[in-house]
């Protein structure tokens, strides 16, 4: 992922709930234009999701990570997604995330819905 030097690259994950994988693949092809447009003005220049299975890693790169995670925390847009997200995901903590991301489910630079 290039960011052209700019904003800070970081990684983190999420976990699909089983069964799930392939209706979130289809889920999260694209964005809608308003959650894209507010991740934008929160300072994201580039965000990528793969999936291995049930791991979904998150690739991040935003101008300033505590800004946007504030920005997109209050923000009623990414609220409205998140609820819109939560069935695909349960909360879990992996012990063994591996190397291999898995294949490309989404990235930031694909068109909106």
């Amino acid at each position: 992922m290039s960011s052209a030097g700019l904003g800070e690259p970081f990684e983190f994950h999420t976990f699909l709930a089983p069964g799930r994988g392939p209706a979130y693949d289809d889920f999260h092809r694209a964005i809608p234009a308003d959650l894209d447009a507010v991740m934008r003005a929160a300072g994201v220049i580039a965000w990528r999701i793969y999936r291995n299975d049930l791991i979904l890693t998150h690739q991040v790169v935003a101008l300033d990570r505590q800004h946007m995670d504030e920005i997109l925390d209050m923000d009623p847009v990414n609220q409205r997604w998140q609820q819109e997200v939560a069935p695909y995901l349960v909360d879990t903590q992996a012990t063994d995330i591996g190397d291999d991301p898995g294949d490309l489910v989404w990235d930031f630079s694909w068109p909106t819905r």
